[in-house]
């Protein structure tokens, strides 16, 4: 399937993890969803100050956190887990 197709097909699901720091906290991100949905989150948490950076599996499996873990669900993207340190 091409990206022009990936794209248009509203059922495509993408799924990445992402290394996402603020001022205040620094998580990793477990996300699915559209990937024209997943761009928007990005480019929302850049525009909020944010740095953000696609990471793998490993890195989240491994990634040292002391707080609690969250799972958030929305209609448009899932964020299936995020952890924060």
């Amino acid at each position: 399937m091409s990206d022009q197709e990936t794209m248009s097909d509203v059922n495509h699901v993408q799924h990445m993890f992402l290394h996402v720091e603020s001022s205040d906290a620094i998580c990793i991100l477990n996300v699915a969803g559209h990937p024209y949905r997943l761009r928007e989150l990005i480019y929302m948490m850049i525009e909020n100050g944010c740095r953000v950076m696609q990471t793998t599996a490993d890195k989240y499996n491994i990634f040292t956190y002391d707080k609690e873990s969250v799972e958030v669900y929305d209609y448009l993207t899932t964020i299936i887990k995020a952890k924060f340190i």
